[in-house]
């Protein structure tokens, strides 16, 4: 099931009682030679910490640029006396080393092109976190919109320091992906294009609407089929693997089957704990499913000492799912089907099972090789549950446990002031921190020792939730049982277009004020701030996605276009912003170093990259 993952890039749902996802960090495991945070120069620079309002507070941000490639743009084919462009990372929801590292298109493309490089570490991370004990409202400046607003001063105080009029493109990956695509649209002036990776900034729920609620799970699934170079055995054995699960469940002698099968400690297994335990790796998974091991998300919720192997979504298929042939007959896409193994018939409707399975003697459930099909399954979660190897057996379900919550309060509208810490934005709802209990200051006074410190402000703050991970199990994945009723519709899932209680408990406690007294779970702000309804309009954005990787079913394609479609799919009518999509990529596999195993599509998005950047960076130098 797909679970919150803190860090994933953890998203704070929009629904009460609703956990998203959130992003993965950034690991790739390389033989060694490239180049990394060892050869910047780092420094700081005095940012105010509110941009768009009256407080004087400021704070330090950290950067790193390195400036051996830079050359004149003669030198490296442009038509202009400017030196060459800017490569400027847009950092996101972790220390800005982690972006240094791994972000290995920008260097090599720095080095081909000529570029200056530099990295900016968002607010709030790492070491550009401001020091919040005393201060009123401290967790009120944790935005996007304050970040981009930094990076703009940032880029002309470089650029002034530098005597440069070079152009500057943005990179990023993920939320740095939305940060850079955004730049792009709020800054047209400062930015003359972006590389925006996987950033689903179409994963909002006034964008993707009912379809969009299961997109997710959706694409996450395709790393199990002949899509994603996997087999469709594998991802239809997987899916009936949950169905069988559950009736198995029913005895007690079906329990103590299935505990042995699935190598638990105990003598006997609920099907409710083992059919979580089965399901909570698939995200990870999906997102990590690199062409190299890679210790993307097993940093993210461990150690990251044991990278996930190549391909782990085949691996997982390898250990077996494909091996097993049960017959399903009905409607899968509307949950309205059976499955049959042996003697072993079980109906689905929608949430619910039935079956034989009172009538059946252990030798004929021995007999239908279903507690095989449930090894497999148990060999394949653990991929992801025994990155070691050292794990003899199982306990537990690994998934996250669901939080109790208040009843919501819904309101129609809210009162407020003014608006101070907001950006203007012409035709926008209200600011979310427009409501806000103002002047309380901050008692905050330790270390900040989570690295990604800022991402659930932000999320609080600018109504930030995107909804593509909110539905599965309702016949488009490899997921069952469907966690929504049958009927579901996009207001049942989101709640009524109304404001309701905000976040402020998550934060008080620990001594953080400032954040908005209300939320607004259909995003309508930062949706208008950020123009996301209608991409279109503007030019010189690469919108890149992976085919594997969930956050594919937030990304941003034209109409009638999508994951599935062509590798090149023009945004605007004059194809300066285009999507480009890998068929067998997961999580901004562009962004990464290039490595021998890399798909062909990679390899071709690369340089379709290349080319635009060219294209964007002449046109720049042409209108000086």
């Amino acid at each position: 099931m797909l679970h919150k993952i803190m860090m994933l890039l953890l998203l704070t749902a929009a629904v009460e009682g609703r956990r998203g996802l959130g992003f993965g960090k950034w690991g790739q495991v390389t033989e060694g030679g490239n180049p990394s945070s060892v050869n910047c120069t780092w420094k700081y620079f005095e940012q105010k910490l509110d941009h768009f309002g009256p407080s004087n507070y400021t704070y330090m941000e950290r950067y790193c640029y390195y400036d051996k490639y830079w050359k004149q743009g003669k030198e490296v084919g442009y038509d202009t006396a400017e030196q060459a462009p800017i490569f400027f990372y847009t950092g996101n929801e972790s220390p800005v080393e982690e972006y240094v590292n791994n972000t290995g298109l920008m260097w090599e493309m720095g080095a081909k092109m000529g570029a200056l490089i530099v990295f900016a570490e968002h607010r709030y991370e790492g070491q550009s976190i401001p020091k919040m004990y005393g201060m009123d409202d401290c967790i009120s400046y944790c935005t996007s919109a304050q970040a981009l607003a930094d990076y703009s001063v940032l880029i002309k105080h470089l650029k002034t320091e530098l005597g440069t009029n070079a152009p500057v493109i943005a990179f990023g990956g993920s939320y740095g992906g939305m940060l850079a695509g955004w730049m792009r649209i709020k800054y047209p002036d400062v930015i003359t294009g972006s590389i925006a990776g996987s950033a689903p900034v179409s994963g909002f729920p006034s964008i993707g609407g009912k379809e969009g609620l299961d997109s997710s799970s959706s694409a996450l699934s395709r790393g199990l089929s002949s899509k994603g170079g996997a087999t469709d055995s594998c991802y239809n054995n997987l899916r009936s693997t949950w169905p069988l699960i559950n009736e198995l469940g029913r005895t007690a002698q079906g329990r103590s089957l299935l505990a042995k099968a699935a190598k638990r400690c105990e003598d006997t297994v609920d099907a409710t704990t083992l059919i979580n335990w089965g399901q909570v790796p698939w995200f990870f998974m999906g997102e990590g499913d690199y062409p190299f091991p890679s210790i993307y998300i097993t940093y993210s919720v461990g150690s990251g000492k044991n990278p996930l192997p190549a391909w782990p979504m085949r691996k997982a298929c390898s250990k077996g799912l494909e091996n097993f042939t049960p017959k399903v007959e009905g409607s899968v896409s509307e949950l309205v089907y059976n499955i049959t193994m042996g003697d072993l018939k079980v109906n689905v409707n929608w949430g619910t099972t039935t079956s034989n399975i009172m009538e059946l003697t252990e030798q004929q459930i021995l007999d239908s090789h279903v507690l095989g099909l449930v090894t497999a399954m148990t060999d394949a979660a653990g991929v992801w549950h025994n990155l070691t190897g050292s794990v003899s057996c199982y306990t537990g379900d690994q998934s996250e446990q669901a939080e109790e919550k208040e009843e919501p309060v819904f309101v129609e509208t809210v009162e407020s002031d003014t608006c101070e810490s907001c950006p203007p934005c012409e035709g926008c709802p209200e600011c979310p921190l427009c409501n806000r209990n103002k002047n309380k200051a901050c008692t905050f006074n330790k270390p900040v020792t989570d690295p990604m410190f800022a991402w659930d402000p932000i999320c609080c703050n600018e109504d930030l939730y995107l909804s593509c991970t909110y539905v599965q199990g309702v016949g488009r994945d490899i997921f069952w049982p469907p966690n929504e009723p049958k009927g579901y519709t996009l207001e049942t899932v989101i709640g009524p277009h109304k404001l309701t209680t905000g976040c402020q408990n998550q934060f008080a406690p620990q001594g953080l004020f400032g954040t908005p007294t209300y939320k607004d779970n259909w995003s309508n702000w930062v949706t208008s701030y950020y123009h996301s309804v209608n991409v279109s309009q503007y030019t010189n954005i690469v919108w890149s996605n992976g085919a594997l990787d969930p956050w594919s079913g937030g990304g941003v394609y034209p109409k009638g276009g999508g994951a599935l479609g062509p590798m090149v799919q023009n945004i605007t009518a004059d194809g300066s912003s285009v999507a480009l999509v890998i068929d067998l990529g997961a999580h901004h596999l562009d962004l990464f170093f290039a490595t021998p195993n890399d798909p062909p599509s990679a390899i071709q998005v690369r340089k379709i990259e290349e080319q635009m950047i060219r294209k964007w960076s002449q046109q720049h130098y042409d209108s000086l």
